[in-house]
Order: C-alpha cells, then sequence, then structure tokens
C-alpha cells in the first residue's frame, strides 16, 4: 500500500498526536513497536517513522495503516518523509552497519600462487549486487545471471591473468555471512557443487534479508561500497569500475550532464562536418525530482546571494545570482533529503566544483581540494542558515572515494 497521498501537514498532524498521546499510548492505539532503524527528527524531539507514516495516511486518505499493512525503511517510509522535508536518522543499528563494515573488511579471499595479492573475485561480486541494491532490484539473482554478468566483471577488474570463475564467489561468499544460497538440494550442499550442477538446478544468491535491509540505507551503502574498494581494490579505476558496475551516481554528488549528452543530436551538416540548421529534437519522457523552490530561495535569502565558499556574488540580468546547491544528491543512489539542513548556497563555479566532488568541507569546517591543488578556506554559515553535518560527512566521503582513483594526482 503506497504513501503517495500523504503531505507535509499530515506528518505534523501524526507527530502533535504523537505528542499529546505519548510515545507508548501512540504507538499502541495504531499498532505498531518501537522504530528499529529511522526515527524522524522535528524540533529536537524524536518519532517512530513507520508508526507517524501509517497514521499520517489516515489524516490523509482516512485509512490509518497499521504496522503489518506496509513495509518500512529506507526505500518506502524514509524516503517519503524525506522528500516531504522532514530529517529522518538511523537509531540503533549504528551496531549492526559497524558489524556489516567489519564482515567486508573480513573475506575470506582465497591467493593464486606465487603472488600475495588476495583474490578480488569476491569484492567485485559484492559490489556489483549492491549495485543491484542501489537500483531497488531482487536480492536474490539466479545463477545464469550472476554467471552472465559477474562473470565478465572478474576478468576485466580482477588480478592479471586471473580467470572467469564466478562460480566460486556465488558458493563461497556465504562464509561471509552475508550472503545466501538458494535451491541447491541438501544432499549436494556437503561441499561446493561444481558448475554443472548449477546449470542443472538454477539457484538463487545474494544478500541475506538482514544485510539486503541494511543496505537499502544510503549511507550505509555507501560506507560499504568504500570499505570495499580501500580494503580490496585500492589501485584499481574507480571510475572505470563504477561505470560498469552501475555506480556512477556514485561518482558524482548532483545530476551533472555526461558530456556524451551534449552532441548535435543528428543536425544536418556540410561538407565540412558544420551544422547547418537548428539542432535536431527528440522527444522524451522523464521523471524528475520536485524541489521545495520555497527552500532554494530561503538559502539564498539568509546568505544574501554570496557564495559559501568562495564568497562571490554574481549578478545576472541586473540581479543578484546564485543557486541553490544540495550537499546530499537528491535522487538515486543519494537519496538526500530536500530540506535546508542540506542545502548551500554557490556560485555556479563552485557548485560545479562540489557536485563534481572536485572540493569539499573537512570536519573543522574548511573547504578543501580532493587533489590538495586549494589553500582552505572556511565555509561561510550564517547562524540562521543550520547545515547538517551527517550530509556534509557524506559528500566528504564520496570525494575520499573518487579521489583514491589511481591517476587522479
Amino acid at each position: 500500500m503506497g504513501l503517495g497521498d500523504i503531505r507535509y501537514d499530515h506528518v505534523i498532524a501524526a507527530t502533535e498526536e504523537f505528542r499529546r498521546l505519548g510515545r507508548d499510548t501512540f504507538l499502541q492505539t495504531y499498532g505498531f513497536g518501537r522504530a528499529r532503524s529511522y526515527e524522524i527528527v522535528l524540533d529536537g524531539l524524536r518519532y517512530d517513522s513507520k508508526a507517524i507514516a501509517g497514521v499520517a495516511h489516515g489524516y490523509a486518505t482516512g485509512d490509518f495503516l497499521r504496522a503489518a499493512d506496509f513495509s518500512g525503511g529506507a526505500a518506502t517510509v524514509a524516503r517519503c518523509l524525506r522528500e516531504l522535508g522532514f530529517v529522518v536518522e538511523t537509531g540503533e543499528p549504528s551496531r549492526d552497519r559497524a558489524a556489516l563494515l567489519a564482515r567486508l573488511r573480513k573475506l575470506k579471499v582465497s591467493r593464486g600462487p606465487g603472488t600475495p595479492a588476495p583474490s578480488r573475485h569476491q569484492p567485485l561480486s559484492l559490489l556489483w549486487a549492491i549495485s543491484r541494491a542501489a537500483d531497488e532490484r531482487p536480492r536474490l539473482t539466479p545463477w545464469p545471471t550472476f554467471r552472465d554478468e559477474v562473470g565478465p566483471l572478474l576478468v576485466e577488474f580482477g588480478l592479471p591473468n586471473a580467470k572467469s570463475t564466478p562460480e566460486y564467489p556465488f558458493w563461497h561468499l556465504q562464509g561471509s555471512g552475508l550472503w545466501e544460497v538458494r535451491g541447491i538440494p541438501a544432499e549436494l550442499v556437503k561441499k561446493m557443487p561444481n558448475t554443472r550442477t548449477f546449470n542443472e538446478h538454477h539457484p538463487q544468491a545474494g544478500f541475506t534479508a538482514e544485510t539486503a535491509d541494511l543496505l537499502r540505507d544510503p549511507v550505509t551503502r555507501l560506507d560499504a561500497i568504500a570499505t570495499i574498494c580501500e580494503t580490496y581494490l585500492e589501485d584499481v579505476d574507480r571510475q572505470a569500475l563504477f561505470a560498469r558496475m552501475g555506480l556512477s551516481g556514485y561518482t558524482t554528488a548532483g545530476g551533472l550532464l555526461s558530456p556524451s549528452g551534449e552532441g548535435s543530436g543528428g543536425a544536418a551538416m556540410d561538407e565540412h562536418g558544420r551544422a547547418t540548421g537548428p539542432a535536431a529534437r527528440r522527444e522524451a519522457t522523464r521523471s524528475v525530482i520536485v524541489r521545495d523552490e520555497a527552500l532554494a530561495r530561503k538559502v539564498k535569502e539568509l546568505e544574501d546571494n554570496r557564495c559559501q565558499i568562495c564568497g562571490t556574488t554574481l549578478r545576472h540580468l541586473n540581479r543578484p545570482y546564485s543557486q541553490a546547491a544540495h550537499i546530499r544528491g537528491l535522487g538515486s543512489p543519494h537519496h538526500g533529503p530536500d530540506e535546508l539542513q542540506n542545502l548551500l548556497c554557490l556560485c555556479a563555479n563552485c557548485h560545479v566544483l562540489f557536485d563534481g566532488l572536485e572540493i569539499y568541507v573537512d570536519s573543522d569546517g574548511l573547504v578543501r581540494g580532493t587533489k590538495g591543488d586549494r589553500a582552505p578556506r572556511p565555509l561561510r554559515r550564517d547562524p540562521r542558515h543550520p547545515v547538517d553535518e551527517a550530509h556534509i560527512a557524506y559528500h566528504r566521503a564520496l570525494c575520499d572515494l573518487n579521489a583514491r582513483t589511481p591517476g587522479a594526482d
């Protein structure tokens, strides 16, 4: 059952009832338990996000949802509430996240004869599975699909002269405690089945339900990607790797246009290769995120249209001009919230550099270049303009992940 009917004022009404009744009575009245993962943070108070969403749905439609009526998590409740402008934070699962990252660092990877380097088969397979999680695809994948998609990746990004043996990570990743295989008869699982058995029984494999649930959180997912790359793929070209893995969204903080989309689009050309008429057009249908223009105006007003990084105040058509930049990008794969705490007021130049992960804000509030080629300078902050340090940290992690690409310096 969808949550698309919920609006901002419905959520506010639910939080007011929450405060009036008290948490325990509110949860008991509407059939919810305490939040295990996500909580709304509003005016310094914390609310159980799934319960608030269920009651807000009641205010919107008259149909008050109970816990069993819909699923919670990053892809549903948290996303819905963030898109409405609310701050949603993870609570208790930090220990689960730490355990996930610890297991990723301690994969039981094999080492080939004559080389101390650990095999990349399991790390590459996990990155491929994370890309599926980011796209909200089924967590379990049939063996033929895994074989045909992961096999070429093992050759392209594996160790030199590595063979394509996708059957090994497909089966042995179970030793990580993060992965499961289904569909092999019990009498055949005492040892690793051969490829003939895989081809005959068409098993499925993928993250366990618990792991998949953790990876629905964009922050945890970014941490997992960074952990895998830094532990096992330090000398692999991140740009090429992410492009092949379907993780290109992690090479930018926003929605920069690809150069491949800037061509002539089929315009008529003369014998010298010059366009002879108007640019060609084509029909296109797309889904775009609806941004709160009032928030954009607010951050520009608070910062007086002055760039918070370089201090420039631009003018366009005889008016001050600035851009509202999201620190943690909206939409997939970052799913940042459209809220004032996730916005900076930047000039067009600094906006491009910030989205392109060329500059970042360090833990001391200084803006630095990812290649160490810029003198640090403080990020300007108006006292009336709160900035969420969690969003700054997320952007910084993206910069760190991409700055480690070989040849980046």
